[in-house]
């Protein structure tokens, strides 16, 4: 292996072009950015097994540094916290924080955090989504925005 140095530009423009879970280190998505077949596991040779119940593949789990990167969202943006019904949930507005959300000065992944403000209101469901229920200021799911990501690749 040889190693390269990159600057910022070009490594930010890289993992904006990473596919998560799939490509896990730089190499991978150079990869087959230039078209370049993999010739080992580590390389990224082995297909990702990702499945759900019904054996379609499963759509890669949110990330909210990601959606950063393409500018789709901005660090210390402000996401609200909705119920099913699309309701406002009142006193959890969080802000985003790399991977993560800040609320009362302590980072939470989106679903743990909606499932906390769900609870706190009625709601007694564990199988809490979290991306469908963090929504920007102007109402836009955090889900969607993500979906939107994906399409665009």
């Amino acid at each position: 292996m040889q190693t390269i140095e990159i600057d910022e530009e070009v490594f930010t423009y890289l993992q904006s072009k990473a596919i998560p879970y799939k490509e896990i280190n730089p190499n991978m998505t150079l990869r087959r950015l230039f078209h370049l077949n993999a010739t080992s596991p580590s390389e990224g040779g082995e297909k990702s097994k990702a499945t759900n119940t019904a054996g379609k593949k499963r759509k890669p789990r949110t990330h909210l540094n990601t959606l950063v990167q393409a500018s789709l969202l901005r660090e210390g943006q402000t996401l609200f916290l909705h119920d099913y019904q699309n309701n406002k949930v009142d006193g959890y507005e969080a802000t985003i924080s790399g991977d993560r959300l800040l609320w009362n000065k302590k980072p939470y992944a989106m679903s743990e955090l909606a499932k906390i403000g769900l609870k706190e209101i009625g709601f007694t469901s564990d199988a809490v989504r979290g991306p469908s229920h963090w929504l920007t200021s102007d109402g836009i799911s955090i889900e969607e925005i993500w979906n939107r990501f994906l399409s665009g690749r």
